[in-house]
């Protein structure tokens, strides 16, 4: 491995948690990193989740996308066919190798483990996160009736320490027999084998590290306004040639720079959606300009030299609908000069930002817990946060997509919305079983519980720290990387453990106050935490009431409900390693 690659796999591995693996582990990690990287600018997808599972063969990693989302659990794939009714899949599945070469045997190895999974065979994986994949797979398969563009795409990623040699005749004849063996499947619309050398995995690596960019020509532009030395804003046209650049990365895939959108793309079907496709697809194509309401893109800065601007630091705040519908139709004739209207704010200013996205969206069936972002507790949260940054495990609380981005922030520190709705709700809602799926949805099932303009923001730390450390340690190996399926009840139970059964029913009372004190203290003594955590995964992976082996048992109410009923017993078995420790 040369020097380059190596300063950047050992970065990576401090900032994501992973510095007490094998450097081979590490190394599994950092390329499907780099592979997600290299298919869009964010990477937005746990890598342990990735993971195939010590004792698997010929497949390092794999992810799941489904119409620019990764998925993780059955319940994410129904959640997005009922409001999108229709599903765009890519299968992303990664090798990873430290050797400095691009090995025939060992690319023909992992092509034929790939082939293995795609078939009706799959008895040579044994692992509980293969059977996992599989199952994902086959679900996906049997919808397929809401595959209304395009069968699944597969990218194979290979990653090497070498240098690729595209000019190859025996790889590129293995690589093309195996290619084509999928393909003639019928399952699939499209299958790319993605070599990833030393050169392209520190390419794919800055990518990620990098702000967010893109160049493009807007000669059509008046300025709306100008405040300040950084706010600013234009109003004007751009020809799909060059809004292409916005949201595509150079590969051709989307960019994910929708987060700030307040809704998912709602698929084809959708009743504007599907008008927006008809326009397109209609012999009067241009007239699309006066019926859209246009795009609304709000980024950090803006610098035009002439007529070229570049953009930093981005989100399309309104128009995902629009976008997604016309990159399904670029195939159209006269997509290309498809002129589409733009307003692109400059500002830093999050207060400003906020705004943007309210007064944009205000006007459309948003539903209130989707603008959750932008509420006054939400900041709140952010600077109750920023009071713990003195301490060795400071979170920063990211309540915008891309807010620390190029911070110099670890990345494990950083926690999200939907990461806060999970801990809150599994350890002061009782709810571990509930935080699977995607964000709309858990959002949703948490209600009006959750964000209260006068709840204590400790109860969101402490959870969220609570998560954040018991990561840590399994990523450090001091507890056992099989209790990881059970974090989220252990985080509940830990409650009960650590500050009693009398858990203050009102989230903002000085009760809940004293009651989260008591957590913390535990959580900043690592001796203590350990212990604990380890006591009550334990009791878990033992309690034979349920079946711990039993892939879903933790998406179960009634698996929640029995731990409940344990509590006294949880509390005593504790107990009894504290005595024994």
């Amino acid at each position: 491995m040369d020097r380059i690659t190596q300063s950047f796999l050992q970065e990576f591995s401090t900032n994501f948690g992973f510095e007490k693996l094998d450097t081979s582990d590490q190394f599994e990690y950092f390329a499907d990193y780099c592979a997600i990287a290299n298919e869009s600018n964010i990477v937005d997808i746990d890598l342990q989740d990735m993971n195939t599972g010590e004792a698997t063969q010929g497949i390092d990693g794999i992810a799941i996308e489904i119409n620019g989302r990764y998925i993780q659990h059955i319940s994410d794939i129904d959640d997005i066919i009922r409001y999108n009714k229709s599903i765009n899949v890519t299968f992303v599945l990664v090798q990873a190798k430290t050797s400095e070469e691009f090995d025939n045997t060992l690319i023909g190895n992992f092509l034929n483990f790939v082939k293995m999974f795609f078939s009706d065979d799959t008895t040579a994986f044994s692992t509980d996160e293969m059977k996992g994949f599989i199952e994902l797979k086959d679900y996906i398969f049997s919808k397929s009736s809401y595959m209304k563009l395009r069968n699944p795409n597969i990218k194979l990623y290979y990653v090497s320490c070498g240098t690729w040699n595209e000019n190859d005749v025996t790889l590129n004849a293995v690589i093309s027999q195996y290619k084509n063996e999928l393909l003639d499947t019928n399952l699939f619309a499209d299958v790319s084998f993605v070599p990833l050398g030393s050169k392209d995995i520190q390419t794919a690596y800055r990518k990620s590290t990098n702000d967010i960019e893109a160049s493009f020509m807007f000669e059509r532009r008046v300025t709306m306004f100008s405040s300040g030395e950084s706010d600013i804003a234009y109003c004007g046209v751009l020809p799909y040639k060059e809004f292409k650049k916005i949201i595509c990365s150079s590969n051709g895939n989307l960019n994910d720079v929708f987060e700030d959108n307040i809704r998912d793309f709602l698929g084809d079907t959708n009743d504007v959606n599907s008008s927006i496709q008809q326009t397109l697809q209609s012999d009067h194509i241009q007239i699309f300009s006066v019926l859209n309401n246009g795009i609304t893109i709000v980024a950090d800065s803006i610098k035009i030299t002439g007529d070229k601007a570049t953009i930093t630091n981005y989100q399309i705040v309104n128009g995902c609908q629009t976008s997604h519908v016309i990159f399904d139709n670029e195939d159209v004739e006269g997509i290309d000069d498809l002129m589409i209207p733009i307003r692109l704010i400059a500002t830093t200013n999050e207060d400003l930002k906020n705004d943007i996205t309210r007064a944009t969206n205000n006007q459309t069936s948003i539903k209130k817990e989707q603008l959750e972002a932008l509420s006054t507790f939400q900041r709140t949260l952010e600077e109750y946060y920023k009071t713990y940054y003195d301490s060795e495990t400071a979170l920063y609380y990211e309540r915008r997509t891309g807010q620390y981005r190029n911070k110099g922030i670890c990345p494990a520190q950083i926690i999200s919305i939907p990461m806060q709705i999970k801990a809150a709700s599994s350890m002061f809602l009782d709810n571990p079983h509930g935080v699977s799926g995607q964000y709309g949805t858990i959002a949703k099932n948490a209600g009006k519980k959750l964000f209260k303009e006068n709840d204590k923001p400790i109860l969101y730390y402490v959870s969220a720290l609570a998560v954040y450390h018991l990561e840590s340690l399994i990523k450090q190996k001091k507890i056992d990387k099989k209790y990881r399926k059970a974090r989220y009840h252990a985080i509940m139970l830990l409650k009960y453990v650590v500050a009693g059964k009398d858990v203050p029913k009102q989230f903002n009372s000085k009760k809940m106050e004293k009651y989260c004190e008591k957590i913390l203290e535990v959580l900043s003594d690592e001796k203590k935490s350990i212990l604990i955590f380890d006591s009550i995964l334990q009791f878990i992976a033992t309690y034979n009431a349920i079946e711990y082996n039993d892939r879903k048992v933790f998406e179960k109410k009634e698996t929640t409900d029995k731990l409940l009923g344990e509590i006294d017993n949880i509390i005593e078995f504790v107990n009894s390693h504290k005595t024994s420790e």
